[in-house]
């Protein structure tokens, strides 16, 4: 399996967020990337457009440098309208690094501090029970309603019986730790969850992701903590 992420250099809800300090003077794309080359001799590659990422990767075996392109970055800066290039990326990277279309791709987000590398090893072993892709969810049990003016809209639960968290419906909320896929079918659709895609549910530790400063300085306390 080859493992893709994306490191941009500026960020708009908090500033330079990929280059916050978790713990122990380690930025955060380099924190994640770190828990995916843990315990083996796995690559990542990293499109990206900072060039501290792409000198830190020249002297790293294990961290290849994608430099991103200028269609890529062009993108970028209409992102509100066109929404985000990632599966643009992620489509590319496959067609120029993964010749084998058969090889099971992992685009995952450095956002994600906690992902655990044996959790994507799991999920990527759907893909060879039926599944065309596998993607990291939240599985939430718990009531869930939409308002539609002044009406409240069960999306799970009974209004005429009060019901036990557990025995309720879960509902999945999409997290951008992982989207896993063989390479053709990401070649072939441009998608990141083509296909029959599977929600592979994350505990809370990994379910936690960085995009406001509450968030980083949760992050960064649950990192000083032992058990991580």
């Amino acid at each position: 399996m080859k493992f893709f992420t994306i490191v941009k250099a500026k960020s708009e809800r908090i500033k330079n967020k990929n280059f916050q300090i978790i713990f122990d003077k380690t930025p955060l794309w380099l924190w994640t990337i770190n828990r995916i080359l843990k315990d083996g001799n796995d690559k990542v590659y990293v499109n990206t457009d900072s060039n501290e990422v792409i000198e830190y990767a020249k002297k790293s075996t294990n961290i290849i440098p994608i430099v991103r392109s200028q269609k890529h970055r062009n993108w970028e800066l209409e992102s509100k309208t066109k929404g985000s290039p990632v599966e643009s990326m992620f489509q590319e990277f496959c067609d120029e690094y993964s010749s084998n279309d058969q090889e099971k791709v992992c685009l995952f987000h450095v956002t994600s501090p906690f992902l655990n590398k044996k959790s994507i090893i799991k999920a990527s072993n759907l893909l060879d029970n039926g599944y065309d892709s596998v993607q990291s969810v939240k599985i939430i049990k718990d009531f869930l309603f939409k308002q539609e003016k002044d009406n409240i809209i069960p999306l799970n639960y009974d209004t005429n019986i009060v019901q036990r968290t557990q025995d309720l419906e879960p509902i999945f909320m999409s997290l951008g730790a992982f989207f896993i896929a063989r390479s053709s079918q990401v070649k072939n659709t441009g998608k990141r969850t083509p296909g029959k895609n599977y929600p592979y549910g994350l505990n809370e530790l990994e379910s936690i992701e960085i995009d406001t400063q509450e968030q980083l300085e949760f992050a960064r306390l649950i990192a000083s903590l032992e058990f991580v």
